[in-house]
């Protein structure tokens, strides 16, 4: 019979939060750990020299799998990206009005704000959503039936992983270019109509400011931003803990996901996506636009020396 002694001695209070932020600290590492193994695996898999008749059988089934994905996520993300942008765009527009500072640099005030940050940013933000409600429950379904002769869990986690990691990339990307645009053409419109703005001046101003760092920003972003997401929805939908031989080999009781409800997975990929959509941003501002002496283009006068 167990006794309290058995137990060992209790940890003091005052050293319990030691304990907490080593956990929190230790779980942080290994889920990025994980993330980022799914990741580096589908992209062995994917671009790793095989004999030709191996690739002749994978490769039709990557690019139809990657073409699914693709037309899905077009088909739910252009009309919410293109209603977050009317939003975007008619608010930077007004801001130039209400402010009475810029209003000829209007343009530049839309375009390169949706182009080098806003565009991109909330594209990716609502893809993020968009793919733990869709791709968890998919990849969770497909795992639990995986084709005959799959015996080791990375092989099949890596397959499902590899077309949809870059089905979400140029997806984002896409998505991206189409939020510039709608936030774009109603930021014009908004300027024409409540401002009397020449349409003449909107674009020449647009154009002036834009640099081509800003382009390259958007295409390297635009993909990150939908690459990342869609890599920890991967790893949350299949990573073991998740999957059903696991919980059997522990007698855990089961039900259709595994043993966890299907509202956590997805809740928490979403906020981890959009939470590391805001760390590249942060972080290809810092090292890109202040690495240099200029950030860019601007309407402010130099201050006087």
């Amino acid at each position: 019979m167990s006794t309290a002694a058995d137990a060992g001695p209790a940890t003091p209070f005052l050293i319990r939060p030691l304990g907490w932020v080593g956990r929190l600290i230790l779980s942080v590492v290994s889920y990025v750990g994980g993330v980022a193994l799914l990741t580096l695996g589908a992209a062995g898999r994917t671009l790793a020299a095989r004999p030709r008749d191996e690739r002749s059988r994978e490769l039709p089934g990557f690019v139809l799998t990657m073409s699914r994905q693709i037309s899905w996520m077009l088909v739910v993300g252009i009309p919410l990206v293109g209603l977050v942008h009317v939003a975007m765009g008619s608010f930077l527009s007004m801001q130039a009005y209400y402010g009475s500072t810029f209003i000829d640099g209007t343009g530049a005030v839309v375009g390169v704000g949706l182009l080098r940050n806003l565009g991109g940013l909330m594209s990716g933000m609502t893809l993020s959503g968009i793919l733990a409600a869709r791709m968890i429950p998919e990849l969770r379904r497909l795992a639990r039936h995986p084709d005959p002769g799959d015996d080791a869990p990375l092989p099949v986690a890596v397959r499902l992983a590899g077309p949809r990691i870059v089905a979400a990339g140029v997806a984002c990307l896409l998505l991206s270019l189409w939020g510039v645009a709608v936030g774009t053409v109603v930021g014009w419109q908004a300027a024409v109509s409540m401002m009397g703005l020449p349409t003449e001046m909107f674009f020449m101003m647009m154009f002036k400011m834009i640099w081509f760092r800003d382009v390259v920003g958007l295409v390297v972003k635009g993909m990150l931003y939908g690459m990342i997401p869609a890599a920890i929805c991967c790893h949350e939908a299949l990573r073991p803990s998740f999957r059903e031989e696991a919980a059997a080999r522990r007698h855990a009781a089961m039900h259709a996901d595994a043993g966890a409800p299907l509202a956590t997975p997805v809740f928490r990929a979403t906020c981890l996506g959009i939470v590391a959509i805001l760390l590249v941003n942060m972080s290809w501002f810092m090292l890109v636009y202040h690495a240099v002496p200029f950030y860019g283009p601007t309407l402010l006068k130099p201050p006087a020396r």
